[in-house]
């Protein structure tokens, strides 16, 4: 009986073309030439009597049927990858999550514990970085992502929300610490290009504006630590500062939160190879969040 199935080599080209939008990157990648990658995509396009690709100046862009299609590809090639997995010796396997530095010290690690212990199986590589990891690329298997969502080609969940609340250390200024707005004016305020203090000073009802000057620290961890030395008042995501807050560490100031626009979700790729393990850290970070 005659198969209908494409050849594996043309449906692993036709996915890494589909991944790069390039031939030449494609080719690279599985050490092929770039003509090769043509052949297996035009016999795909014969066999299916369908056209997957149109070019965009340099870019070979998948039409909507290359789109369609990619995604079955790819559930049948990570189908395969598990079952060559599981049949492999070793029932170790690692995921590279990615994170923010101050995530992950301030809220991720210390929690850690609990998810080696559930899953000794997994073993969870911590991709610290600022910007965003490519998981298509495989610069990650997961990540840990902040803001309002809505990534293209991803799966994603939120995780929890934040807000935002002004904290010093007890003893800043000999421990005479700023009760009323007034008293915040005259108080040097920490800075951080990514918690703008703002928000929380119009929803107070301050007649202050985000300040001009004064020290600025690009990372949210830092700025604690900033503020926990005595440097001044910092504008704190509460996921981060309840550490310090319940240590006594760090002390809130004016009885007055915001909610942050921005939430953390848990992002991954539906076509991930390691699926289930991902999904495994997935269950376990709501359950850490609360969502579960």
């Amino acid at each position: 009986m005659t198969t209908r199935l494409p050849p594996l080599a043309t449906l692993q080209a036709f996915e890494a073309a589909v991944r790069h939008q390039s031939y030449t990157r494609a080719a690279r990648e599985l050490a092929l030439t770039h003509g090769a990658i043509s052949h297996h995509v035009a016999t795909l396009e014969e066999r299916l009597n369908l056209r997957l690709f149109e070019r965009e100046g340099n870019r070979m862009v998948p039409t909507e049927h290359g789109r369609l299609l990619v995604v079955k590809v790819r559930q049948a090639l990570a189908l395969l990858e598990r079952g060559f997995e599981r049949a492999g010796r070793s029932e170790h396997l690692t995921l590279t999550l990615s994170v923010l530095s101050s995530l992950a010290s301030r809220w991720l690690v210390p929690r850690l514990a609990s998810f080696i212990e559930q899953r000794p199986d997994i073993d969870l590589c911590l991709d610290v970085r600022a910007g965003l990891a490519d998981l298509a690329a495989g610069e990650a298997d997961a990540a840990i992502r902040y803001g309002t969502g809505g990534w293209p080609e991803v799966q994603q969940v939120r995780l929890m929300g934040d807000e935002l609340l002004p904290v010093c250390a007890p003893h800043y200024r000999g421990g005479d610490l700023p009760k009323t707005l007034a008293e915040l004016a005259d108080c040097t305020l920490l800075r951080n290009p990514w918690v703008p203090w703002e928000p929380w000073l119009h929803a107070a009802g301050a007649e202050l504006r985000e300040p001009k000057r004064g020290p600025v620290f690009t990372d949210s961890a830092v700025l604690l630590d900033a503020a926990a030395a005595g440097l001044g008042v910092a504008l704190a995501r509460r996921v981060f500062a309840e550490g310090e807050l319940r240590s006594g560490r760090l002390v809130q100031l004016l009885d007055l939160c915001v909610p942050d626009p921005s939430s953390y979700f848990f992002v991954w790729r539906a076509d991930h190879p390691q699926i289930d393990a991902v999904h495994a850290l997935r269950d376990w970070l709501l359950e850490q969040s609360g969502r579960r």
